[in-house]
């Protein structure tokens, strides 16, 4: 008796120091959602608000982390490092999904998706081939309606008060002559700001196809519409044209010349009135989601050809990382986010009268009086759920469900729309290059460095010694290959066999 006594208190000890494990720890699901990194203080109200339909459908209560896209590749990547629960991330955007795949980063999803994921496949339909990896399903689409082409957003206010007139679609020349009037009537106010080193955006007036990777490190198609020939971007004519427009543009006084090193991220300059617009990605979506960022009215046009292709589905997808504690739970929100309007305006807009007001159907503005400098809570690069579902701010109007689709069905499809590139086989140099690419871009694309063309050799040379030319060598055998598959597919469905 003694001795099974000595043991159950050495058992009880053992406990003692045991972590308590309880339901609720297991079933939190944590969910980042990318943004400028402003704190939103209101956070906390919108996930109590979220979970009051989540929790009685899943048994399972929902948690939001707000990540800076500044860091966004560096805290998730540091994160699923050290093993720490995260449930769902946004693959794409900075964090390119086939790679995170092929480094073991996330889970495969067909097994889960197939449990818990019913409206997600009937939603998406042949779309969530786009998350896939030599076959297996590792991420899902978070918006089906993907088209993109170049744009420029900016604050219509100023430009109504000036007389000035942007045209829609706007080629670089005709903002640079727009950047000139500013120049001219509003000295202390900049016509653009090149970002901070959050983004990489070299679309002014070159529409391609970058094959999912933000860096450009597996090569490009230009005009993918009638090409399927694969090509360094940082070797031509167009990006060296792109890189001597930015310089020229800092000279002038168009540009700061410390966008890279001041901290202060591109929303807020605009927002601070202090520049008048910035490119970004241009569809019917950008804008109102975008003026949810501003004190005054903004209006956002069009740079270059919209186009359907399989990087743009890539830019953003729900991934799983392989550190979620709770992955079933992860795809059965999915699936309720995508057909439920209510969870998916809550986690999109905030909370009704305290972050916005609805003006019309769908439409939606700020609240009287709110201070727009600080909102409470705001979604800027994460999408959740169906677009079609989610009310949008002004300029929005209700058309903008007939705009959305309409931009989707007529955008062009480039020639590679399914293909997905492989990297494993070239892994060591993607990680190499995208490195060199990181090192040298922010600053060139900046307009930062005086001698540009020596500085574009110095990178190219540096690019070149990190393997580019084998990745692209690699990507257009494996796209060849995909394109004579596919035509062969599509004979024999034609021939009827």
């Amino acid at each position: 008796m003694k001795k099974i006594g000595c043991l159950l208190a050495v058992f009880c000890l053992v406990l003692g120091f045991l972590p308590p494990v309880s339901a609720e720890t297991e079933d939190v699901i944590i969910i980042e959602t990318v943004t400028f990194g402003a704190e939103y203080t209101d956070i906390p109200i919108v996930e109590e608000a979220v979970n009051k339909i989540v929790f009685p459908l899943l048994n399972a209560k929902i948690k939001l982390l707000n990540v800076d896209i500044r860091r966004h590749e560096s805290q998730i990547n540091k994160m699923i490092t050290n093993g720490e629960q995260i449930d769902l991330v946004m693959a794409g955007l900075t964090l390119p999904m086939t790679q995170m795949a092929l480094e073991g980063k996330l889970l495969p999803l067909d097994d889960l998706v197939a449990a818990h994921g019913e409206h997600l496949l009937s939603f998406l339909g042949g779309q969530i081939d786009a998350g896939r990896v030599n076959g297996e399903l590792y991420a899902i689409p978070a918006d089906a309606y993907t088209a993109k082409s170049g744009g420029f957003i900016y604050n219509r206010e100023m430009a109504d008060s000036l007389g000035i007139q942007v045209p829609n679609p706007v080629s670089c020349d005709q903002l640079e002559q727009i950047f000139s009037v500013l120049h001219e009537k509003l000295p202390g106010v900049y016509g653009t700001v090149f970002g901070n080193g959050e983004t990489f955006n070299p679309q002014h007036d070159i529409c391609l196809e970058g094959y999912g990777n933000t860096l450009f490190a597996y090569g490009v198609t230009f005009d993918p519409f009638k090409s399927t020939k694969i090509e360094n971007l940082f070797e031509s004519p167009a990006f060296r044209d792109y890189l001597h427009r930015h310089r020229d543009w800092v000279e002038k006084g168009y540009a700061p010349d410390h966008s890279l090193t001041s901290g202060i991220r591109s929303n807020e300059y605009i927002a601070h009135r202090q520049v008048f617009g910035m490119t970004t990605n241009y569809s019917p979506i950008e804008g109102p989601i975008q003026q949810g960022n501003y004190p005054f009215p903004i209006s956002i046009v069009q740079i270059t050809p919209a186009v359907n292709s399989t990087s743009s589905l890539q830019e953003r997808m729900w991934g799983i990382p392989v550190t979620s504690r709770c992955p079933e739970k992860a795809v059965a929100f999915l699936d309720l986010l995508y057909s439920n309007a209510q969870v998916a305006n809550l986690l999109s807009n905030g909370i009704e009268g305290i972050h916005y007001r609805q003006v019309e159907p769908g439409v939606i503005t700020n609240v009287v009086n709110a201070d727009q400098s600080a909102p409470g809570y705001a979604s800027i690069f994460s999408r959740f759920g169906d677009q079609m579902q989610v009310q949008h701010w002004l300029p929005a109007t209700p058309d903008f469900y007939n705009e959305l689709s309409a931009f989707n069905t007529q955008a062009q499809n480039s020639l590679s729309l399914g293909y997905v590139f492989n990297g494993e086989s070239v892994s060591s140099e993607i990680a190499a290059v995208n490195s060199v690419v990181s090192l040298y871009l922010p600053a060139l694309e900046c307009g930062m460095l005086s001698n540009v063309d020596a500085a574009l050799a110095a990178f190219n040379q540096e690019v070149k010694n990190a393997g580019i030319d084998r990745i692209i060598e690699e990507n257009q055998r494996q796209l060849d290959a995909w394109l004579q598959e596919k035509g062969q597919n599509e004979t024999a469905i034609n021939s009827g066999e």
